[in-house]
């Protein structure tokens, strides 16, 4: 029987370019048996950016679920709300049979943006960016903690040092404001899939990948 180990991952965006939860530092991964991928996209405008993309829908509470690639996805998730992070954990909890902490020990974010980005100035959306990753920070330690779960959060993030919408020095600070114990950045740079906004485009880069400690 394999070893169970558990992940999250917030704001996912069109399935093809899911986030990689087996990834650790130092080129190393680790087969994830169980796990979550949230995002704030509905499940019918999902649906419709993923034709033919096999899924089996339910719903829990006010939550769209469903389980694709024997993988749970929950729908309509705001990373930054801590009530919506534990509805998820508890639909996948549910569904794998396992505690809450299996799945958010290790918790990974791929590039977050704040909505409507394009709309403003580069200073400005940096700011909004470390708001939305300190909140989010914030939000992962009170959901551990409605949870009942009291060991450190690992919170992986994928983003590159020179991004300018947050740079390394900006996203940083902004999770060591949500309360992380420490940041640190893996020496290597890994290659991950990454898309434009409509979903219509796709390419292999290197990127850079933070670790965040939370302390709950």
């Amino acid at each position: 029987m394999s070893k169970i180990s558990g992940a999250t991952s917030l704001a996912e965006g069109k399935y093809e370019f899911k986030t990689d939860v087996n990834l650790i530092f130092g080129k190393e991964s680790v087969q994830r048996t169980h796990v979550l991928r949230t995002t704030l996209h509905s499940l019918t405008l999902w649906k419709n950016r993923n034709p033919g993309i096999a899924l089996s829908p339910y719903k829990v509470q006010t939550k769209d679920a469903a389980i694709i690639n024997g993988e749970v996805w929950v729908f309509g998730i705001n990373a930054s709300w801590a009530q919506d992070i534990v509805i998820a954990v508890k639909i996948a909890s549910n569904h794998y049979k396992v505690k809450p902490f299996v799945l958010l020990s290790n918790v990974y974010a791929k590039n977050l943006n704040a909505e409507g980005e394009s709309k403003m100035s580069n200073q400005a959306l940096i700011r909004a960016n470390k708001n939305l990753y300190g909140d989010t920070c914030k939000a992962l330690v009170n959901a551990a903690k409605q949870l009942g779960i009291s060991n450190k959060l690992n919170f992986y993030v994928f983003s590159h040092n020179e991004n300018p919408k947050i740079p390394q020095a900006d996203l940083a600070a902004a999770l060591q404001d949500g309360g992380a114990d420490s940041v640190v950045t893996d020496e290597h740079k890994p290659k991950v899939t990454v898309g434009d906004n409509q979903g219509t485009r796709r390419i292999r880069q290197r990127t850079n990948f933070h670790l965040a400690t939370l302390d709950v």
